[in-house]
């Protein structure tokens, strides 16, 4: 009997993306150039294009080679002498990568249509999403002291890319990782993302009824805490119109 190889995986995306952030600020420019070209360039071009000696950027470019980043080939001219070296990239647009999640997370929200029912799945997303997510219960003690549940929510929402900052008794989200220029996510997408924080909270329903979304000001959108009477049944995550 012959044993099935065990299929390999292709390598991480976001193993390059690491890398990337790794790279030097010069070697970056030149990269960007690269992958802003809808064809294979060579070194004079990337030099014209950045204004550096194409002998800098040839060292940039091999580096580049090197990691992995850009392919190297040549192209026949039908002249003599040796054909010039074109450089092409292999790396992923992070911006592409992020566009193309946005719209995955779209689809999954007008998959799963409007109305009540909708919105109970879109919680239970995000509840099963918290439940995969290891140590995803706020912890009522930070640094040897008590925090209020509000607090216990601002390392998740750091890890979500939300940049929390704190105001008082305020936390104001700087950012949203699902939003672009151009692109505001649905509402269900949201509702996913209260369905985590309930969930991170505790399974108390009193426990995440005392914490309050407030609508987006000025800096960002508010989690405050909120008192039970004046609380309304949902949590709510709203953001500002794209410009």
């Amino acid at each position: 009997m012959h044993n099935r190889p065990i299929p390999s995986l292709p390598r991480p995306a976001l193993g390059d993306l690491s890398a990337r952030a790794n790279l030097s600020a010069a070697r970056r420019r030149v990269l960007e150039v690269v992958e802003a070209s809808n064809d294979a360039m060579t070194a004079v071009q990337v030099a014209s294009a950045l204004n550096l000696h194409h002998n800098t950027v040839r060292e940039h470019l091999d580096a580049l080679v090197d990691a992995g980043f850009v392919t190297v080939s040549t192209k026949p001219t039908g002249k003599r002498g040796r054909p010039a070296l074109r450089y092409a990239s292999t790396a992923p647009d992070p911006q592409q990568m992020v566009d193309a999640y946005l719209l995955l997370l779209d689809a999954i929200a007008d998959t799963l249509g409007e109305g009540e029912e909708a919105r109970t799945t879109a919680l239970e997303i995000g509840r099963r999403w918290a439940e995969l997510t290891p140590g995803t219960i706020a912890e009522p003690v930070v640094d040897g002291e008590e925090v209020d549940r509000v607090t216990a929510l601002i390392p998740y929402l750091a890890v979500m890319g939300f940049a929390p900052e704190v105001s008082g008794d305020t936390v104001v989200l700087r950012s949203c990782p699902l939003v672009t220029r151009n692109h505001r996510p649905r509402d269900l997408v949201c509702t996913m993302h209260e369905g985590f924080l309930r969930a991170v909270v505790g399974p108390d329903p009193e426990a995440y009824e005392r914490i309050k979304f407030l609508p987006n000001g000025p800096d960002g959108c508010q989690l405050s805490p909120a008192e039970p009477a004046q609380e309304e049944p949902g949590l709510k995550i709203v953001h500002a119109d794209v410009a």
